[in-house]
Parts: structure tokens; C-alpha cells; sequence
């Protein structure tokens, strides 16, 4: 039973190699002869799959090597640098065996592996040198790619790293958060840096950058624009509301009598005394302040490039301020424990208006954010 699994192995491993001959599947057909020839040198049957493949792929390859060399198109050099490789690979694989099969002979592919780096490599610096020279955005994203693919061979490379550098900056599209008051209140001055203090640093991308401070001079494909349309603060104002409360409290004790008016007696003849209660009042002056901000406007999504309005969203944000104290006038022992708390509270002066549109920006802040980042696949 044990030859039996081990034969069918065997005839599996063949099996294999010659179905990937048979398909066209060569490198694989060397593989797995190659992996067969090393437990066993002198299998004939893999040798001649070996050889039949072997010769069948780098015969493959060098047509078409020549081919792309006699068609003298620069684009190409990566192509033939791929198709040397393989032949180098193939090469090594093979050198892996004690001894090579006749029929197969090595060359050394060095030299044309090097040549092929340089000239892909230069033909890609060059490229992405013109596209760079175009001054679009596109082109600088075409050459930011180009100039990638230099880095696959060649680490350092004339002036690589600056020239990327120059196409990732000159490709990508820069976004510019700001402000604007389009009504007539005046708002104050830490206002509009408090809210561009927002952090859009998370929804940088690869071709767009967010940018809260506007730089002189430079350009801004898009704006996200906060335009506040209503900014009002409410008077002061001032609630009194009287009330009375009431508390019964024991107060000491009496006799208790009979109908006659005489004290009555318990069973042991002893005086019946009971409880005696009074009621306390207190009257509460409550004292209610209110003020509140309201700020209420849109986020506004431009496109500079055609002047192009892609979105609009509401916005709006409130700040409550609210303050309750109470005067006492009689027995605070009468109150209830939440009015007698109010009483240890004083009028407080108001907020000034401009403490109140700051709070109200605060929450403005996080609901602009929040706004921003469900628009995120809004710009490119």
C-alpha cells in the first residue's frame, strides 16, 4: 500500500510537469522537473520536460527581446529588463541540479540586465521630466509616477528624490478652510481663529492637502467655505416667580383630654400625653436668568478652478446660559431640599455676548468637521 501512495506521487509529479508543458506553462514545468531531477538525477522523463521547456521559454523570450530591440521604442526598456530577468531566474533555477542535462547551455545575462536598468530607468526620469515640464496637474501626477518607477532601480538617482518631490507638490490639489461673516454682527476677534483651529490633518490624501491659513501668493483649487448667515445673541432676561412653601415640625406635646376637658388616663392610671405640631412657612422669590447665542449659516464646498458650487449644508449651533437662584422670606426649615439649595445661589452678571458666540463656535467647530469628513470623497 505504501509503494502503491508513493508511485502515485511519482506519476503525479510527472503528471504535472508534462500538463504545464503540454499548456504552455514552461516556467512551471521547470519547477517541478527541477524539483523532481533532485531526488532523482537521472530521470529521463524529466530531463526531456526539462529541456523541451527550457528551450521552449527562453526561446520565447529572446523573440521577443529582439523583437522590441528592432522596434527601438524606449517605453520597451522595462519589458526586455523584465525578459532578461526571467532568463537569469530560469538560469539559476536550473544551475540548482548537480549537473546541467544536455542541451541546455548558460550565457551570461549581466551585462544586458544592466543595460536594460539604465535605459528604463532614463527613460522614465526623462519622461516624467517632460510631463513635470507641462505645468498641469495631471501631467505632474503622470510624472509623479514615472519618476516612482525609477525607484524600483535605482534608489539614487541623479536628483530622484527632489524631482518627486516637485511633482507630488505641483500634482496635488490643495483645499483652503476659511470663514466668512455675511451678516452685520461683530464677532470676536479669536472667533474665526478658533474655528480654523480645526484639524483636517486626518483627511489629507496622496493628491490633496487641507489647509486652514491661507498663504499669500499661493493657489487654492478648492474652498470650504463657512459662511455664517445669522448670528444673534437674545437680551438679557430675567424670571421671577413667587411661591410658598409649607412643613409641618413637632413642636413639643399636651395632655390629651376627654370630652369633659379632664386629662385622660392610660390603663395604669398614668396622664396620656400626644405630639404637637406646628406649620412653618416660607415664602421663595426665584430668581430664572437666561441668555442665548444662535449662530446659523451654511458650509459651502467651491470649486476655484470653474467657480462651481458642488455642495452646500446647513449648519447652526446654540449656547444656553441659564442661572437660578432663589430669596428666601421666612423658615428656610419649610423648604424642600432642592428650593433650599437654590437659595445659597446669587444673581451672577450676565455673559458677555461675544463669551457666548464663543461657546456656540465650539459646537459649530465639531459639526463643521463632521460635515467635512462625510464630504471627504467630495474633492479630488
Amino acid at each position: 500500500m505504501k509503494r502503491f501512495a508513493i508511485l502515485l506521487v511519482i506519476l503525479s509529479l510527472f503528471g504535472c510537469a508534462q500538463k504545464n508543458l503540454n499548456s504552455g506553462n514552461y516556467d512551471a514545468a521547470i519547477r517541478k522537473s527541477v524539483r523532481k531531477l533532485k531526488k532523482k538525477p537521472n530521470s529521463q522523463k524529466h530531463i526531456n520536460i526539462l529541456t523541451t521547456a527550457w528551450n521552449k521559454a527562453n526561446g520565447h523570450n529572446n523573440d521577443r527581446i529582439k523583437f522590441l530591440k528592432t522596434e527601438g521604442r524606449p517605453s520597451h526598456w522595462d519589458e526586455i529588463y523584465s525578459l532578461y530577468m526571467n532568463l537569469k531566474r530560469r538560469q539559476t533555477l536550473v544551475k540548482t541540479l548537480p549537473s546541467a542535462p544536455k542541451g541546455i547551455s548558460f550565457s551570461d545575462y549581466d551585462g544586458y540586465i544592466i543595460q536594460a536598468k539604465e535605459k528604463a530607468a532614463e527613460y522614465h526620469y526623462e519622461y516624467g521630466n517632460r510631463l513635470l515640464k507641462k505645468g498641469n496637474r495631471e501631467d505632474a501626477r503622470r510624472a509623479y509616477n514615472e519618476f516612482t518607477k525609477v525607484k524600483r532601480y535605482y534608489e539614487v538617482y541623479r536628483d530622484l528624490n527632489d524631482m518627486i518631490s516637485r511633482a507630488e507638490f505641483a500634482g496635488a490639489s490643495n483645499v483652503l478652510f476659511k470663514m466668512q461673516n455675511a451678516t452685520p454682527a461683530q464677532l470676536p476677534k479669536q472667533f474665526e481663529q478658533e474655528l480654523t483651529k480645526i484639524s483636517l490633518y486626518e483627511l489629507n490624501r496622496k493628491w490633496l492637502k487641507y489647509h486652514t491659513q491661507e498663504v499669500e501668493g499661493h493657489e487654492y483649487d478648492y474652498t470650504i467655505l463657512v459662511n455664517m448667515k445669522v448670528i444673534d445673541v437674545s437680551p438679557q432676561n430675567v424670571k421671577e416667580k413667587h411661591y410658598e412653601e409649607s412643613k409641618k415640625i413637632r413642636d413639643g406635646w399636651e395632655y390629651e383630654l376627654d370630652e369633659n376637658g379632664n386629662v385622660k388616663k392610660d390603663s395604669l392610671g398614668n396622664d396620656i400625653k400626644k405630639p404637637k405640631f406646628r406649620t412653618l412657612t416660607c415664602k421663595v422669590i426665584e430668581s430664572q436668568q437666561t441668555k442665548a447665542a444662535t449662530i446659523r449659516g451654511s458650509l459651502d464646498f467651491l470649486n476655484n478652478r470653474n467657480g462651481q458650487l458642488l455642495k452646500t449644508a446647513p449648519i447652526a449651533a446654540d449656547a444656553f446660559f441659564e442661572h437660578i437662584s432663589a430669596k428666601p422670606l421666612g423658615d428656610l426649615r419649610a423648604l424642600s431640599p432642592e428650593t433650599h439649595q437654590k437659595t445659597k445661589n446669587h444673581p451672577v452678571p450676565f455673559p458677555a455676548d461675544g463669551a457666548l458666540i464663543l461657546q456656540a463656535g465650539t459646537t459649530l467647530k465639531k459639526m463643521v468637521k463632521g460635515i467635512i469628513w462625510e464630504n471627504k470623497g467630495l474633492l479630488k
